[in-house]
């Protein structure tokens, strides 16, 4: 059985059974994505209100391109010294710069100059950006200022230096993730599917008592390929990244969107997707890119070892030689879907 809700990207939902007839789905667009909350309930029109007005401040907080959002604010006033934000905002940098220390700045809020520097930015939507592959000499002059990361003091953010900005693209979508789950069960929502871009987080479980699936996409299929299908329990949140995404080619060679802030250029880590299932969605969603960039040897590492984030988290990470590695945890209710395309699985374990 193979189907996708149009909105996913990287993973397509199993909802099983519902408590009525038929789910309820809210589909709208924020974040520069479009966004879908399934709830299984009798009469959820206001928990879907509510989910939505929580991704939209969260929009006028985050988004880069809005000139009175905080963000915004913060890029305009760079070098300058601090500007007030939101509590959440502030939360959300304090997030944002704890993966980025911890992944060696494999995931990094401040790389906009770079990216838009390929025509990756937020700026631009994906029809009217223009690709191209910048000097190396615009890069070495662009690097340094992805170097230092936002100052967080209370509810103040600055950034040091002229030319910096933020763009919190790659873990404002699976933070929203927590707000839309309160919406939904202070308005009385038990079991409820979020997709907001790639991220998919689970809010209870099905009606029969068993977990929520989801497919994870085959990077190198079209739209409805899947890698495999996966349970996602209550709580939890599939995030996955993947070069696929966003590519341009240019002179035979093609140039992806996630670029490994070591040198400026997309990332070759030997990764074609990352898949992270976390507890946290903000997590999921930033670990998703830095251990796309990182690559499957050190993600596999820093899963093992037992300490840091990564270690309470699963895995399914995606080679170039089409090996697929998932970790233990993910095992149960694993459905393997690639083989005929020429993927090899292996459960990896501590």
């Amino acid at each position: 059985m193979r189907r996708m809700l149009p909105l996913l990207c990287a993973a397509a939902l199993l909802s099983g059974c519902a408590a009525r007839s038929e789910p309820t789905i809210q589909t709208f667009f924020a974040m520069d994505t479009t966004m879908s909350v399934t709830a299984y309930a009798e009469d959820p029109t206001d928990a879907l209100v509510a989910a939505q007005q929580a991704v939209n401040r969260l929009d006028a907080l985050w988004s880069r391109t809005r000139p009175d959002s905080d963000i915004a604010r913060l890029n305009a006033a760079a070098g300058t010294g601090a500007v007030a934000v939101d509590g959440d905002t502030a939360a959300l940098l304090t997030t944002a710069n704890a993966v980025a220390e911890e992944s060696g700045l494999a995931f990094n809020p401040v790389l906009c100059p770079v990216m838009d520097a390929w025509g990756f930015g937020s700026t631009e939507s994906e029809t009217t950006a223009v690709h191209r592959v910048p000097a190396q000499a615009e890069l070495d002059e662009l690097l340094p200022l992805t170097r230092d990361l936002p100052l967080v003091d209370g509810d103040t953010a600055a950034l040091a230096l002229p030319g910096q900005a933020v763009d919190l693209g790659g873990i404002a979508k699976g933070a929203a993730a927590r707000y839309v789950v309160d919406a939904l069960t202070q308005n009385g929502v038990e079991r409820a599917i979020i997709a907001l871009g790639g991220n998919i987080t689970a809010l209870g479980v099905r009606p029969d008592g068993h977990p929520f699936r989801v497919y994870v996409r085959d990077p190198r299929g079209e739209g409805e390929d899947y890698l495999c299908l996966i349970a996602l329990p209550d709580g939890r949140t599939c995030s996955t990244s993947g070069g696929y995404e966003r590519c341009f080619v240019a002179d035979g060679v093609t140039y992806h969107h996630i670029i490994d802030p070591a040198n400026g250029y997309p990332a070759q880590s030997g990764l074609l997707s990352v898949t992270v299932v976390a507890d946290d969605p903000a997590l999921a969603d930033a670990w998703s890119t830095a251990l796309f960039v990182l690559g499957p040897d050190e993600a596999l590492r820093r899963w093992k070892s037992g300490q840091g984030t990564v270690a309470g988290m699963d895995l399914i990470l995606v080679t170039d030689a089409g090996h697929v590695y998932v970790t233990q945890g993910l095992e149960e209710g694993l459905e393997t879907l690639g083989e005929e395309a020429g993927y090899t699985y292996e459960i990896v374990r501590r």
